[in-house]
């Protein structure tokens, strides 16, 4: 479920107006890689392809999405195919978009207020 509600939070015009998302997904690759030695070693293999096809930014895409649904399948033991995930997805599309907006509006100020008090803890 994280791949659709990724999905709707990137076309969130309340969220990424304009060309938000994209600049968004530059930034996060740019601090990625000044982080690559600390990657475990599956996700530093991936990397590459995660950026270069810019993974977050296509999430904005319904393509993307499908796409995406395909990775979680040839990457977990316990899926053998994600088309069915795929149409259950396209047909109910404004039925979930209103389940994220519905989430979404409850977890936003819950994570702005624990980012507050994290930020208030001194941690060197």
């Amino acid at each position: 479920m994280d791949v659709v509600y990724d999905h709707f939070l990137a076309t969130d015009k309340n969220e990424f107006p304009g060309q938000a998302l994209f600049d968004f997904s530059q930034q996060v690759y740019m601090q990625l890689d000044s982080f690559t030695s600390y990657m475990p070693e599956k996700f530093l293999r991936m990397y590459p392809y995660m950026k270069s096809q810019n993974w977050l930014y296509n999430y904005s895409t319904v393509r993307g999405i499908e796409q995406s649904l395909q990775g979680v399948v040839r990457r977990a033991a316990y899926l053998s195919e994600s088309k069915i995930a795929y149409q259950l997805f396209t047909e109910h599309y404004q039925l979930l978009q209103m389940y994220y907006r519905q989430l979404w509006a409850d977890i936003k100020p819950f994570a702005l207020l624990q980012y507050e008090l994290l930020k208030k803890m001194d941690i060197p």
